[in-house]
């Protein structure tokens, strides 16, 4: 309808719709501001297949080019495609950052000790696997990992994953009522939030709608050690992989995505920093989906209070196996489905 440039690369130029792409980051700053994950990987599929950029590197494969540290066309388009879900990410991360904490919901300090752990990480995948992965495998690890998320949300509804959550769903019942009881009083920004939070080298604690939550710093560590190496790998935010650590530890979902948030912008941060230093060029055309970020990212937060956990879990599991399924296909085997 509206199509721009976004690169020019090895005498071709490579063009987006910019009103697709406008629309396309609404939808992805909405959906990472409402679960805290998710918004990596529809970025990637933006990139990939909605815009066609995938194509074009598959295209491209083995054409010199010297750009950077890049002397492949197909890969710096894949590196590209990586980084400009990172790009972003970054900026939907940290409006959904600031959106989450005037809304009483962002538990800071466990954020900061897995950030902490991702930054290290993220630099770890930028300089060992920048200039390696072709698109096709790309697609495959992609796939892979879009369905480790919807595995992850189709298990919290299940009698085991709601039993060994029971003090988060007591406080998301309680945040639910309250929520219905100042919206008929026509009093909903009086909605309390996180109250109570202390912290200290070794652990964070806080209270939230009647319950008391407890979390030791040097496990998100670590953990971000390893989710920060596997989300610049892909080129994703990681909420799909920090979101089930928070809420295995019994955390509801009303409060993770906030976390989710201020760890992913630390780690995209990191990645972006080492994308910068290899050569990558940022593209202009990011601007647009930048917009549509502070759209969807300013939406999320107001509307996730109305929505019921299990509902969000089935249908984003539902969408990230379907997804996973065609990358996994179209990267291993070769084969398109429909989209």
């Amino acid at each position: 309808m509206f199509e721009i440039t976004w690169m020019e690369i090895a005498g071709e130029t490579i063009k987006i719709d910019a009103v697709v792409y406008l629309l396309w980051c609404i939808w992805v700053g909405w959906i990472f501001s409402t679960v805290g994950a998710f918004g990596g990987i529809m970025a990637g599929v933006g990139h990939i297949s909605i815009l066609g950029i995938g194509a074009w590197g598959k295209k491209l494969k083995g054409t010199p080019v010297k750009i950077g540290m890049y002397n492949d066309a197909g890969k710096y388009i894949t590196d590209h495609i990586r980084f400009s879900n990172t790009l972003l990410t970054w900026l939907n991360s940290l409006s959904s950052t600031i959106n989450w904490y005037t809304q009483k919901r962002l538990v800071w300090p466990a954020a900061i000790a897995m950030g902490l752990g991702m930054v290290i990480g993220a630099q770890g995948a930028v300089w060992g696997t920048g200039g390696k992965l072709g698109v096709a495998l790309y697609k495959g690890l992609f796939g892979l990992c879009t369905w480790a998320v919807s595995f992850y949300m189709f298990y919290q509804v299940t009698p085991r994953a709601k039993a060994s959550k029971s003090k988060g769903r007591e406080a998301a019942k309680r945040f639910q009522e309250r929520v219905e009881e100042l919206k008929k009083e026509g009093k909903l920004k009086e909605l309390e939030g996180i109250t109570n939070v202390k912290y200290s080298a070794a652990q964070v604690e806080f209270d939230f709608f009647g319950e008391h939550f407890v979390a030791k710093n040097y496990l998100p560590f670590f953990y971000g050690l390893v989710i920060g190496f596997i989300t610049v790998l892909i080129g994703v935010g990681g909420g799909f992989l920090i979101v089930p650590f928070f809420t295995a530890i019994g955390w509801p979902m009303y409060i993770t995505p906030a976390v989710s948030a201020l760890t992913v912008f630390l780690n995209q941060c990191s990645a972006l920093a080492g994308w910068f230093a290899r050569g990558l060029i940022f593209p202009i055309a990011i601007v647009i989906g930048w917009v549509g970020i502070l759209i969807g990212s300013y939406i999320g937060p107001r509307t996730q209070k109305y929505l019921p956990m299990d509902t969000l879990f089935v249908l984003f599991g539902i969408l990230a196996f379907y997804v996973g399924l065609r990358y996994i296909l179209a990267g291993f085997l070769g084969i398109k489905l429909p989209p």
